[in-house]
């Protein structure tokens, strides 16, 4: 009776070991078989990223400001290439040179030495950005209060104040409010100016302060309370509860 049993557990321990072998077999397969899928994907993306990088060389090289502003993302992120920051950067300034607001805009998000991002955000002002304007004149008034900008004798020669100006006639409103404030007591009439501009773009705290200055006749030939009146109301209505 032993010899049927001897058997039967021969041939069950046999068919285990095939079941076993067929199952790593498998295993395998699918290994070898992702390894393949990832290795072509990568490639592939190699590919891709390499003629991408070629695209926008030939481009950039014909002065194509959508090259340059490519490559510097692509180094700057370090798409297909290893990381460098700086080149990306050297790209965006280039991109910005040839007058892209994209261009100008990363190389000054970017830039980490103030005066070179000072420059990069007056480039995107002068391509008519008010924003960039706006961001500028913050800039340059912190590089004069930390010494790094000097500080001209004439308040509205201040490149902070030149670049609001800017944003003012882009129909930037913080732009104008913030020129005409600065303004007040060194050029009253430029402040006028400026807060009616910033007034007539919706910007409450501009047509509170021009109420002010128009209630008190400075800035203007005399007082002008109907004027002042009006200009107080539009704050209020746009929502500033000082002036309410």
């Amino acid at each position: 009776m032993r010899a049927p049993f001897v058997i039967a557990l021969t041939l069950s321990l046999v068919a285990c070991g095939n079941v076993e072998e067929k199952k790593k077999q498998k295993e395998a397969e699918g290994k070898a078989f992702m390894e393949a899928e990832t290795k072509a994907r990568a490639e592939a993306e190699a590919k891709e990223a390499k003629a991408a990088i070629d695209k926008a060389t030939g481009e950039c090289d014909a002065k194509k400001a959508e090259g340059c502003l490519a490559l510097g993302r692509i180094h700057f992120d370090g798409k297909g290439v290893p990381r460098d920051a700086k080149l990306g950067l050297g790209f965006f300034q280039k991109a910005c040179e040839y007058k892209s607001k994209d261009g100008c805009r990363m190389w000054g998000q970017q830039e980490t030495d103030g005066k070179t991002k000072l420059t990069a955000l007056s480039a995107l002002c002068d391509l008519q950005d008010a924003d960039g304007c706006i961001q500028g004149a913050a800039l340059a008034d912190e590089l004069v209060k930390a010494g790094q900008l000097p500080e001209p004798k004439k308040v509205t020669d201040r490149p902070a104040l030149q670049l609001l100006a800017k944003a003012c006639a882009l129909g930037g409103a913080i732009g104008c409010t913030a020129r005409g404030v600065a303004l007040v007591n060194d050029d009253p009439k430029a402040a006028v100016d400026s807060l009616t501009k910033g007034c007539d773009l919706g910007e409450p705290t501009s047509c509170f302060q021009l109420s002010v200055m128009l209630a008190e006749g400075k800035g203007v030939k005399k007082k002008d309370p109907e004027k002042a009146a009006a200009a107080k109301k539009k704050a209020c209505e746009a929502g500033l509860k000082d002036a309410c």
